[in-house]
């Protein structure tokens, strides 16, 4: 599957899992014939209250995914191309301001409550998929 029908796929108006900027970037990795880096650091949670939880135990978005990724043996770069996948600070609808984002080749794509967004954001870290 490529990016723009990725983006385009139809979400439910309103599924925490659907809506889950983790779990929504873990399914494109695999789309993109990646191993799930949630299941290679054997993160599971079943609520929004439990993933708040386990970001919070795993100290943040940033280490977690920084586990994640390489388990799943996925380079670090410094410059994103289409479809890369980085951890950004950027303001976000439930306040965190951390999430997951997929580079479109000019802003970051991510999902969270009230859908889809594309806007600039500040890569922590970024990686090649």
């Amino acid at each position: 599957m490529e990016l723009g029908e990725y983006l385009r796929v139809k979400r439910p108006a309103w599924d925490w899992q659907t809506h889950d900027c983790s779990r929504w970037l873990d399914r494109w990795l695999v789309l993109r014939g990646h191993a799930s880096a949630m299941e290679a650091t054997g993160i599971v949670y079943d609520s929004e209250r439990s993933a708040i939880r386990t970001i919070v135990l795993g100290r943040g978005l940033l280490p977690l995914w920084q586990r994640g990724m390489e388990a799943i043996g996925l380079p670090v770069v410094d410059e994103p191309q289409v479809g890369d996948a980085a951890i950004l600070n950027a303001p976000t609808d439930d306040g965190h301001n951390r999430t997951t984002g997929i580079w479109t080749g000019q802003r970051w794509a991510s999902v969270h409550r009230h859908g889809l967004i594309c806007a600039p954001g500040d890569p922590l870290m970024i990686w090649r998929v």
